[in-house]
């Protein structure tokens, strides 16, 4: 399916899907495509950054990639209701040093009708690992 063919009400199939397209958007670290998952007045929270709109969204993400070099996350849905989904993801990426990290979390998404979404809030915890603890 098409992400313009993925909207609300979300089934666990469609959501599964919906958030397939947003982990590949993610993966290309590209902070400009993957701002237009987000409406022009998206509300979006990561850790205890608070942000309102697209453009924030996008100069955010740009900053975050340059910043965690190697970046991977890899997302599942743990639920989802009309048009909302709570996501599980985790995340590995190295420091400007060479040290790996590996970030867990949540998300809660809210779309509009067209299946953008208008709401992201983002609860996560990083810890240091070796690279030999990688798993993604």
């Amino acid at each position: 399916m098409k992400n313009e063919e993925l909207i609300p009400p979300f089934s666990g199939e469609t959501a599964a899907a919906k958030l397939q397209i947003n982990e590949n958007e993610w993966n290309t670290r590209d902070a400009g495509q993957i701002g237009l998952l987000y409406s022009e007045n998206v509300e979006f929270s990561d850790k205890v950054t608070f942000l309102n709109g697209r453009a924030a969204v996008t100069e955010y993400l740009a900053k975050k990639f340059a910043e965690q070099h190697n970046y991977k996350v890899k997302k599942e849905v743990w639920g989802a209701k009309e048009n909302r989904n709570a996501i599980r993801f985790q995340e590995e990426w190295q420091d400007q040093n060479g040290q790996w990290f590996h970030s867990y979390g949540n998300e809660q998404l809210e779309f509009d009708q067209a299946g953008i979404i208008i709401k992201r809030f983002g609860c996560i915890s990083d810890k240091e690992i070796t690279s030999s603890e990688r798993t993604l």
